[in-house]
């Protein structure tokens, strides 16, 4: 019991945040909910295998716990404390945080129960990786259209013969239903075509897989039946909820029956399944005919000195907590599912308290280093000196690259970019932005005129369509007294003392550098609201080239511009119903 409380303790520890985030997804209408099921069906699985079935080594070597145990825990160390600062807020959006707690556990596993125990435990172990939300996310967006789709057509046709309601012709996910003589339509959206109950059963079949004795064939035609069944089961709560908007209404219909009738047929769905185990000649835990070797027996601890390994993993445990605990500032930009929480730039046009944004130019020639999907749009913003801590003589310059390949951004960065155009470059730093977002600050001399500029990269919201990426760039002429700035709490930057200095020209780096970041924070927070003001763009103007006046676009010229979505035109995505 104390190697079970110091384990269970160093886990949630180290890993406190990552775990709340499955249980706030718990009560969302959508396939991940029953991820927040894992850890605790792991634990089940954990205690069936609690004793051996079969004769085990008699491993006392620590030696070998710890050489197994510590690269584990250090493993997850290293990747929750380097590469949130290396990979940004795709970090939280590839969620490699509960990517790194089955090695964790692992290495815990090894430390305080002994490596003999970890490898009785694998499945159990190995189990925690169905809490990874980024493999369901990637293949729900390729699938989910799909599934939906399927169900709709299945319920279009049953409609044909009990006649509960009209429309919803594929496509059309639409239907009305007529109660006493008053119609009223009834959606059926993404999260009601079934995948949630095919998702649940399928981390619970996988579950019993690993407890169920019998031939592999047999469990993965039950796993097969089990899903097919849940999916028919959520095409019946479908069938039943127009009955009763048709006997009751609306409201009983979706108020009171909508929410418990999935779960209850669901619960009913995974009893039925369990039964047909035996039917299908599977057995939870050996089978009936199969003689309980006598030589088995309960080993001795392969741990006999418990308290400085809980210790050690302790230590670990609470650095890896701080990392975790850390993450929270990813909430900005990202849900827990990983799914980003901002809309591309081109359907907003925010911009700072005080501030307007207005199109100034589109640059169609970046479409083969970007991807042929790729925009580049140039943005103008200006003060009207009312309101905000934002203060400027020279107006902002905003480019903001949409692209959905995040590697061409590494390939085509700006460094390099410039670099092979024989701009000067000059104070490059690394600055933490709202949102847990790393950027980059740099100033750089071109066409005699000195600029600085802070660039970051962010996960966007894309219709219908895989996550995509904008390169976002603010750029201000360097001129002495030009802006002026309040840096809003937690504003810092970093790698300054070693690149600047006390001369007026670092003065005037220094403050707008402290401007543009502050600056990026704002525009961050502002893409984040839900109230964000969207402003009327103006037609773009045909741009001819950079004059000694604009930003350098590092070409020649740019080719004819083009106006973008309308202002308050959100994109709607299939994938919708999963966010929270």
């Amino acid at each position: 019991m104390i190697q079970w409380a110091a384990l269970i303790t160093s886990v949630i520890v180290a890993y406190s945040y990552s775990l709340a985030t499955l249980v706030q997804s718990a009560g969302l209408e959508t396939p991940l909910a029953y991820v927040s099921l894992v850890p605790l069906i792991a634990i089940g699985i954990a205690a069936v295998r609690a004793r051996p079935t079969r004769p085990e080594p008699e491993i006392h070597d620590r030696q070998v716990d710890y050489i197994v145990g510590v690269p584990l825990v250090v493993l997850a160390m290293a990747v929750n404390l380097w590469l949130p600062g290396k990979l940004s807020a795709m970090f939280w959006v590839w969620r490699l945080d509960l990517f790194t707690l089955p090695f964790f556990v692992a290495g815990a596993v090894a430390i305080i129960f002994g490596t003999r125990i970890l490898w009785r435990q694998k499945l159990a172990v190995c189990y925690l990786f169905l809490a990874w939300p980024l493999p369901y996310t990637v293949l729900l967006l390729r699938l989910l259209d799909a599934f939906t789709d399927l169900t709709l057509f299945a319920l279009y046709n049953c409609l044909k013969v009990v006649h509960l309601a009209t429309g919803g012709a594929p496509p059309d996910a639409v239907f009305t239903v007529i109660h006493h003589g008053q119609p009223f339509q009834l959606s059926v959206v993404s999260a009601c075509s079934g995948v949630n109950g095919v998702v649940g059963f399928l981390l619970i079949g996988v579950a019993f897989g690993a407890v169920v004795t019998g031939p592999r064939l047999r469990k993965t035609l039950w796993l097969i039946g089990g899903m097919l069944l849940l999916w028919v089961t959520n095409l019946a709560r479908l069938l039943f909820i127009f009955w009763a908007g048709r006997q009751w209404g609306e409201y009983v219909a979706i108020d009171i029956l909508h929410p418990f009738i999935g779960l209850f047929l669901f619960s009913l769905g995974v009893v039925i399944m369990v039964l047909m185990l035996r039917p299908l000649g599977l057995h939870i835990g050996s089978a009936p005919n199969q003689a309980v070797d006598s030589s088995v027996r309960a080993p001795k601890a392969a741990v006999p000195h418990l308290y400085l390994a809980a210790v050690l993993l302790g230590l670990a445990a609470l650095i890896v907590g701080i990392a975790d605990n850390n993450l929270r500032s990813y909430d900005l930009v990202a849900y827990a599912s990983g799914e980003p929480r901002l809309d591309a730039y081109d359907t907003l046009t925010i911009a700072p308290p005080g501030w307007t944004s207005r199109l100034d130019a589109t640059y169609d020639w970046a479409k083969p280093l970007f991807g042929d999907d790729s925009t580049w749009n140039r943005y103008v913003l200006t003060t009207s000196g009312k309101g905000g801590d934002l203060g400027s003589n020279a107006a902002v310059t905003f480019d903001v690259i949409d692209s959905g390949d995040l590697e061409s951004f590494s390939a085509y960065g700006i460094e390099a970019c410039y670099q092979f155009h024989g701009f000067s470059l000059a104070d490059v730093a690394q600055v933490k932005l709202a949102g847990g977002i790393t950027g980059q600050t740099i100033a750089y001399t071109a066409y005699h005129q000195s600029w600085s500029i802070v660039y970051w990269i962010v996960p966007v919201k894309s219709g219908g369509q895989a996550i995509r990426y904008e390169r976002m760039v603010l750029y201000i002429l360097n001129e002495p007294g030009a802006v002026s700035v309040k840096l809003p709490p937690g504003t810092h930057l970093s790698n300054l003392s070693g690149s600047l200095g006390n001369s007026a020209q670092d003065r005037t780096l220094a403050a707008n550098r402290a401007f543009l970041v502050a600056f990026a924070d704002e525009m961050l927070k502002s893409m984040a609201s839900p109230s964000a003001a969207r402003l009327t763009l103006a037609k773009a103007p045909t741009s001819t080239g950079p004059s000694t006046a604009s930003v350098p676009t590092t070409e020649p010229a740019a080719r004819e511009t083009t106006t973008p979505e309308g202002p308050g035109q959100l994109r709607n995505t299939a994938f919708v119903s999963l966010t929270p």
